[in-house]
């Protein structure tokens, strides 16, 4: 019985960590790069090194490890976040929220958002 008790408790802890890296948050917007609204936030979750080689004009630099630290700093307005891939973008806009931030959409730069436009219509 306790066997049973420990695969359970690890088949739910490894679920749970799936979760919060692999699937999207609902509600949550592909935003095009080159056409950002103006009025959007823009927080780049990517580590400094790769944010330094790409640049984006007006976006603040806060890599996901310093998003509970410095989280206090963003303005609580729309926020889109800039990622490099899927994991860092779920887990950043997962913590965004957590920490009370209005998430309104994201940038994938490295690589395509892998969003389907026709589903975004129905979330």
């Amino acid at each position: 019985m306790v066997m049973l008790s420990v695969i359970f408790s690890f088949v739910l802890l490894v679920s749970y960590f799936s979760y919060i890296r692999y699937i999207p948050v609902k509600g949550i917007k592909c935003l095009d790069a080159q056409s950002l609204p103006e009025h959007l936030i823009k927080v780049d979750l990517r580590d400094y090194n790769d944010a330094t080689k790409a640049t984006i004009a007006g976006a603040i630099s806060l890599p996901v490890a310093y998003i509970k630290r410095h989280h206090g700093e963003l303005p609580h307005l729309n926020i889109c976040v800039i990622a490099s891939n899927k994991v860092e973008r779920n887990i950043g806009i997962r913590l965004l929220q957590r920490h009370g931030h209005k998430v309104s959409g994201y940038v994938m730069l490295d690589k395509s958002c892998g969003c389907n436009k026709w589903y975004t219509r129905f979330v």
